[in-house]
């Protein structure tokens, strides 16, 4: 596991969710392999901190689901799978954020 506090913890989780409202917003519009290239970026880094089967699982769900929700036709079923996701990975992450430290201190 990586040495991460809980703040570059929740840091990595907002840069995720910002990209995810980007494909929010993006709904039904086909794919942006820029945009998806950003997600899958900022879905492994997220995975390597929180080296947990389960975690990473909920992390690469989230992903996927925001992929699926801009090239649904019909993006209404693909967003509540989304918002599904995006609560189970926020509980994990809280969960995660409990039992670390706030921040790291220099060395």
């Amino acid at each position: 596991m990586l040495d991460v506090s809980a703040d570059q913890l929740q840091q990595q989780h907002a840069y995720l969710e910002d990209g995810i409202a980007h494909a929010m917003r993006r709904a039904g519009m086909g794919p942006d392999l820029v945009l998806e290239r950003r997600l899958m970026g900022q879905a492994r880094t997220l995975q390597a901190m929180l080296a947990d089967r389960d975690a990473a699982q909920a992390v690469a769900d989230v992903a996927d689901a925001a992929r699926r929700v801009m090239d649904a036709a019909q993006p209404d079923a693909p967003l509540r799978m989304l918002a599904i996701a995006r609560e189970n990975l926020a509980r994990l992450v809280r969960r995660h954020a409990l039992g670390m430290p706030r921040r790291r201190h220099a060395a």
